[in-house]
């Protein structure tokens, strides 16, 4: 049997983020007949670490398990193909090249569990260690590794079992572990150290891998193990777009729906809080993780899922921190203003660790809180309550080694209540943010409503999606490779159900997507209020109007005065031809008398009279050519239009007879097929039954899709099939693409 030497050597470990090259060995002992492998890993996290700082993070061991020739039907290692049987993998620092199976201060050769030890790692020995070599005649080796606080594997808080034979239809996928997590008695009682449990990926390292022993994970090569942390992470910001308000107090309702407990006095944890079902944060925690692998097929493949069983310590509240209770007018610490600045949970916006929620969950997110609006200027406060949203289970089914930000917007539009059980004519919207491991970033923007809109945007290459955007307002569509684009993803919810949207047109359901622009972004801002206002008010003509020169002369000659002629007089405040000027007949016999005899005509004391004459009559067709600030005409009572004898000159009433075009202008772009003006390669909006997982792993649920959306400010419109007040049943997203 050709043999090469398993040799113990770690080459680098490093946190986040690593490149191929991180992991390319330690070749320098290479002998003729044996050379050595190094057991290299990865463990990707925020920050980047190496060496002894990532030793630390793996409380300077882990546990391996390899076999090899595994085979396809889950069965468990032949007699003879069990390699490593839980295997100590230990850190000493300084200890490079002492001995042959020692490069980078890492080693297994020698190594021994002690009987506690051994008792809680399902199945190992407390027997020395020794040194293993590749077989040439095996056609695969399989290795996976976890990691615990040795003081908690002694003690038996945590019971680590490997599976190591599965008959399940995921077969070899199924061969992961089961971790057995327990307190130990005392005052207080000691539970086990979640945060310090890191899980590698399932590592095949197959015959027909390459012959070239400096590639990763090459046969006869380095053998680099990538571990992820066992917890989610969660956090939570507001941030508001209310123009002339500012926000000083924001309360949250968690377990009572009728009154808002979290954030208010003398609540004993006054913090950010939503209704969520199953978390368990911080304190202690006993149960069964269930640790399997992603099958083939999926992106995630041979990556670790967590199902957590069983145990104490699930909640039906996710309370966070306590940072949003600072809010005040004194100071005044107000509520951020922005996406990249709002204010977290935390003061630092720091992560709270979570278990992992089961990828079943089918339980949403339901998020209600009350809030004080502040004018600086003026001292007044607005008290609105009760605004609400449900985010679906299918974004909170939380992984392993993944951090979550939940980023909610307040806007102008609220769907809560200001007083007397009125609800604001459109709903608050809240910005749902979930931010990933270094593999990418994904962002959910959720309305606070009924109904509720919660939107993602992605970047795919033309083959899979590669990562999940923020950036900026909203979403980035700059600076993406050639050849990908961001698709942005939206799904509907009334009440707790997930609604199939129907493209265009009205009705229950029914879906309009608008590129939206302002003519004045200053002081026209485009919120999802003025967007509602622009779509409900369009340009249009309802009577005909026109546009003419009209001008007053003063009549100063009374001999000129002639029967049949329309004079006019001052409306008691302004004189004809005059700002503000309301038309006003002035009366025959009363104001002025016209006699037979010009000369005997007369105009009463104190009275000014005036002839009118409209010239330059244009009617105007075409609405879109109407401007705000424009004085337009209109028949007069006796149906004479401008321009006719004995016309009356009557002003047209904006909103009655007509409607200028709005500042903020919204056009209808469901349909829209023409060019890429909107969307790459003129993919038209379309509903799907799967959007892409955070994870790689499709989730299933109905959603709108926006393929290669391009940088500009669109609006999603959709209809409730009930209203949710008053005759009220659109609610509006504005999503802002940079």
């Amino acid at each position: 049997m050709k043999k090469k030497l398993f040799f113990a050597a770690v080459a680098l470990v490093a946190l986040a983020g690593c490149s191929s090259d991180d992991f390319v060995g330690d070749s320098s002992l290479q002998g003729s007949g044996e050379s050595p492998i190094s057991f290299g890993f990865d463990v990707p996290t925020v920050t980047r670490a190496s060496g002894a700082e990532a030793a630390t993070k793996l409380s300077n061991q882990f546990i391996v398990y390899g076999e090899k020739s595994e085979t396809a039907d889950g069965a468990a290692p032949a007699t003879g193909n069990l390699v490593f049987q839980n295997y100590k993998v230990a850190y000493t620092s300084n200890t490079a090249y002492t001995t042959q199976s020692n490069t980078k201060d890492w080693e297994y050769v020698g190594q021994q569990w002690t009987n506690d030890e051994s008792s809680n790692i399902i199945t190992s020995t407390a027997d020395l260690q020794t040194i293993k070599y590749w077989d040439y005649s095996a056609s695969n080796y399989v290795f996976t590794a976890v990691s615990a606080l040795p003081a908690d594997i002694s003690s038996g808080r945590v019971k680590i079992t490997k599976t190591t034979s599965a008959t399940s239809d995921n077969k070899v996928y199924d061969k992961g572990y089961t971790i057995t997590l327990a307190k130990t008695t005392g005052s207080p009682a000691v539970y086990p150290t979640l945060s310090d449990i890191y899980i590698s990926d399932r590592l095949v390292i197959n015959q027909s891998s390459g012959s070239d022993r400096n590639a990763m994970n090459a046969y006869g090569g380095n053998v680099t193990l990538t571990f992820r942390n066992l917890l989610s992470q969660v956090r939570a910001g507001v941030y508001e777009t209310i123009p002339g308000y500012g926000i000083s107090s924001i309360k949250f309702y968690v377990t009572n729906d009728a009154e808002a407990k979290v954030g208010e006095d003398p609540t004993p944890t006054p913090a950010f809080g939503a209704i969520c079902p199953n978390v368990k944060i911080g304190g202690g925690f006993e149960g069964t993780l269930n640790v399997t692998y992603y099958g083939a097929g999926t992106a995630a493949e041979n990556q670790p899922k967590v199902a957590v069983s069983g145990g104490s310590g699930s909640a039906t509240d996710l309370i966070l921190g306590t940072n949003m209770n600072t809010l005040n007018k004194t100071t005044p610490t107000l509520l951020g203003t922005t996406a990249v600045s709002p204010t977290w949970d935390t003061e630092d916006g720091a992560y709270t660790n979570v278990l992992p929620q089961s990828v079943d969950n089918t339980t949403n997110l339901k998020l209600k809180c009350d809030y004080t609006l502040w004018n600086s200027v003026t001292g007044e406060t607005i008290e609105v309550k009760g605004a609400t949203a449900e985010i679906p289970s299918q974004y909170l089914q939380w992984k392993s080694n993944f951090k979550y930000t939940y980023l909610f917007k307040i806007s102008d539009n609220t769907n809560g209540s200001t007083g007397q059980d009125v609800t604001g004519l459109y709903p608050i919207t809240f910005d749902a943010v979930e931010m990933v491991n270094g593999d990418g970033v994904a962002e959910y923007i959720t309305t606070v409503s009924e109904p509720s809109i919660t939107t993602f945007g992605a970047i795919y290459n033309g083959t899979k999606y590669t990562n999940y955007v923020t950036g900026g307002d909203e979403y980035t569509a700059t600076g993406i490779a050639s050849g990908s684009q961001l698709n942005i993803f939206a799904t509907f919810m009334e009440g707790s159900t997930v609604k199939t949207p129907t493209l265009g047109g009205t009705g229950a359901q029914h879906v309009n997507i608008y590129s939206v622009t302002s003519a004045d972004p200053t002081n026209f801002k485009i919120t999802e209020a003025s967007v509602a206002e622009a779509i409900a008010n369009p340009v249009s003509i309802t009577n005909n109007v026109y546009t003419c020169t009209v001008t007053y002369t003063k009549v100063t000659d009374a001999t000129t005065l002639a029967a049949g002629t329309n004079y006019y007089k001052s409306d008691g405040t302004h004189a004809p031809g005059t700002t503000g000027y309301v038309t006003t007949l002035a009366v025959s016999e009363t104001d002025y008398h016209v006699d037979a005899t010009p000369a005997s005509s007369t105009i009463a004391d104190g009275v000014d009279i005036y002839t009118c004459a409209v010239t330059s009559v244009t009617e105007v067709t075409d609405a879109t050519t109407l401007a705000a600030g424009t004085t337009y005409y209109k028949k007069d009572t006796n149906t004479k239009a401008p321009g006719e004898a004995g016309y009356i000159p009557t002003i047209a009433v904006e909103g009655t007879d007509y409607q200028v075009a709005p500042k903020i202008t919204a056009i209808n772009i469901t349909t829209y097929d023409t060019d890429d003006t909107y969307f790459t390669g003129n993919v038209k909006p379309a509903v799907v039954g799967e959007v892409p997982g955070e994870d790689g792993v499709n989730k299933t649920i109905d959603a709108l899709k926006l393929t290669g959306v391009k940088a500009g400010t669109y609006a999603i419109e959709y209809e409730a099939s009930a209203a949710w007040t008053g005759t009220y049943k659109k609610v509006y997203k504005v999503i802002r693409v940079n």
